[in-house]
């Protein structure tokens, strides 16, 4: 017999996804397995059947050759009224303790034993903590850690202005004074004066070196945050 809340399988990896979907009916866990299609897909999903038990990857191709990430699912999950255990073939660590910063019960390395993946469901789902005595902790300093190392790392480039910032992403992209002027129907002077400003705030003593940190920092692609 099945239970009656239901598990959510949230995987770009349709193999994977079965084998686990087929396991966890073996336990009398009834699962469906849910297209990464895009985070609207996701949540509306969810709700649908929201109490629901959410096994979720974080790493998501969706169509169009993007990435989704999931960690920026959790919380939605989460606020949803779904119970979120993590999937994931990152090392344990900071990204782990983020997951559940943002509200996931649980983290479980991708390649773990099916049969310790349904043990896992089952103690979430009876109220019990999986993780052991102190992991928990562990995983959310090492997330704290991260953060503030990458709040020190990305310190100068939150000091660029907006102009600044695009202007630094689009010599990123290989597009010269001119280029960046005609784009954004200003003179090259302006552009000129934006891009002093960009290597002054960064210490950067050229073009190629205010990029050249940009992309060894993660700066490029951290838009949005």
């Amino acid at each position: 017999m099945t239970t009656a809340v239901p598990v959510l399988l949230v995987d770009d990896h349709v193999l994977l996804a079965q084998a686990v979907q087929f396991a966890l009916r073996t336990a009398g866990i009834e699962a469906s397995v849910v297209a990464p299609d895009s985070a609207d897909a996701v949540l509306t999903a969810a709700r649908a059947v929201a109490p629901a038990t959410v096994l979720l990857d974080l790493r998501l191709g969706v169509p169009g050759g993007t990435v989704l990430d999931g960690l920026d699912l959790v919380a939605p999950l989460v606020a949803a009224g779904c119970t979120v255990v993590v999937l994931t073939a990152e090392p344990a660590g900071s990204v782990w303790g983020t997951a559940l910063q943002r509200g996931a019960t649980t983290v479980l390395a991708k390649d773990a034993p099916l049969d310790r993946l349904v043990e896992t469901v089952l103690t979430v789902r009876a109220g019990g903590d999986p993780l052991p005595p102190g992991r928990r902790q562990q995983l959310l300093a090492a997330a704290r850690t991260a953060r503030a190392d990458e709040t020190a790392r990305w310190a100068p480039f939150r000091r660029l202005s907006p102009r600044e910032d695009e202007v630094l992403r689009r010599l990123a992209d290989g597009m010269t004074t001119a280029a960046i002027a005609r784009a954004s129907f200003v003179s090259e002077s302006t552009v000129r004066s934006q891009i002093r400003g960009v290597l002054t705030k960064l210490q950067a003593t050229s073009q190629l070196q205010a990029v050249a940190a940009a992309r060894r920092t993660g700066w490029l692609d951290a838009a949005g945050r």
